[in-house]
């Protein structure tokens, strides 16, 4: 399920950057990439249920582990999620179109980067497979895809303006905005914490492993703040 939420996201990825080559950066791509994103972020959603119900089961009585791969899993989930609200926003009123395609470029990253977690064997985790060298192709992979994507994003950072500006910080859209935030923010957190190992044995020569008390001390009160955000309410 997870390795077709990642492929699946190579769609929309596809669409945002023939829309980056071709100029043509209306809404009509966001209209031909809603359902592949809705896919893509429905097989992860199982992936990452089944992942938790694997846990409950097999480990211990354990709902969630926490592990890299969990992690990685959950990236590009948590960075579509923020997609799938803000695209409305810019369908109704020709706003975030860069904000929209940030989260779509970085969706698909982070599924490269999810794949190169479980196949390089550089972080240890009950889900990943044995260190190889394949790793280093997804690496390199990695590297020249953010490189030439980013490239393109910010040469065509002109055409993107906003058609319209936020009315007031009171705004349906800008509590749409807010509520991507939180859901970045999440993101963030769990990429830190999830290479903070390899960053402190780089820097520092021990490897410093960052357990569920960082997560639940750092996300439970975004989460929260992303429950009780006025778009849910609303």
């Amino acid at each position: 399920m997870l390795y077709l939420g990642y492929i699946s996201i190579t769609i929309p990825f596809a669409f945002a950057v023939a829309a980056l080559l071709t100029k043509k950066l209306d809404a009509d791509w966001l209209v031909a990439i809603r359902k592949w994103t809705l896919l893509s972020w429905l097989f992860l959603s199982i992936g990452i249920c089944l992942g938790m119900w694997w846990a409950y089961v097999e480990l211990a009585g354990r709902l969630l582990g926490l592990g890299p791969v969990e992690n990685a899993s959950l990236l590009p989930w948590l960075v579509m999620t923020a997609f799938l609200h803000s695209v409305m926003v810019q369908e109704k009123r020709g706003m975030l179109k860069k904000w929209n395609l940030g989260l779509i470029i970085g969706a698909w990253l982070l599924s490269i980067f999810g794949t190169f977690i479980t196949r390089s064997g550089v972080i240890a985790s009950v889900h990943s497979f044995t260190q190889s060298n394949v790793g280093y192709f997804f690496l390199a992979f990695l590297v020249l895809s953010a490189a030439a994507t980013i490239y393109l994003y910010v040469k065509r950072l002109p055409l993107l303006e906003a058609e319209a500006t936020l009315e007031s910080v009171m705004s349906r859209e800008a509590s749409f905005l807010v509520n991507n935030l939180l859901f970045i923010g999440i993101a963030f957190s769990v990429l830190w914490g999830t290479l903070f190992p390899i960053l402190s044995e780089a820097v520092t020569g021990t490897k410093i492993t960052v357990g569920p008390p960082f997560f639940n001390r750092v996300n439970i009160p975004w989460a929260c703040c992303c429950w009780r955000s006025p778009v849910l309410d609303r």
